[in-house]
């Protein structure tokens, strides 16, 4: 049974490939890899980074986009952390990086922080939480309140909702799925 295919890595065509290093290091504690020139591509600048041992790349970087060009067409980059305080530190990695426009959102089965890297490019930065509601859902919240307010606040905005449940019985119902699809 062949397995569905798993995106791993997002390449990105950059301005300022030193800024963005600095960016993504500094912000996500991603790690380089490796770097070089690519002669297929003119012998472009690029850059491997990774925040585990097991992928050598999760995210790319190139030099080559024209700074006119405005931000990647790519909607987002979304970054997966395993507490509410991962999201509490970004958030502050963020400001110290200046970056200002912070939107905190819960939709209800993940809590994520969006903004944007310094040209532009989507980010959210995002954790489960217990449950499952049907998307798209979205509210703010208050990252500066306790775990257990969020947690709370959370529950009771999507606890009516007719598509509530709880994770493990979402994921039974998507590995049932996956099964049927393959």
């Amino acid at each position: 049974m062949a397995k569905i295919p798993q995106i791993k890595h997002l390449g990105l065509y950059v301005d300022n490939l030193e800024q963005m290093e600095k960016f993504y290091t500094s912000v996500f504690d991603l790690i380089v890899t490796d770097r070089g020139q690519v002669p297929r591509l003119g012998n472009r600048n690029i850059l491997f980074l990774s925040g585990t041992d097991d992928a050598h790349h999760q995210l790319v970087l190139i030099d080559g986009k024209d700074p006119a060009s405005g931000p990647s067409v790519v909607f987002q980059m979304s970054f997966f952390v395993d507490e509410l305080n991962d999201l509490r530190r970004i958030e502050k990695r963020l400001i110290e990086n200046g970056i200002t426009n912070i939107t905190p959102i819960t939709h209800g089965n993940a809590w994520s922080i969006y903004s944007a890297d310094p040209e532009g490019n989507g980010l959210e930065i995002y954790m489960d939480t217990p449950w499952h509601v049907a998307q798209p859902h979205g509210k703010p919240f208050d990252l500066s309140q306790t775990d257990e307010e969020i947690y709370a606040h959370t529950e009771a905005l999507i606890r009516d909702n007719p598509t509530f449940s709880d994770q493990d019985t979402w994921r039974k119902a998507m590995t049932n799925r996956i099964n049927a699809a393959q």
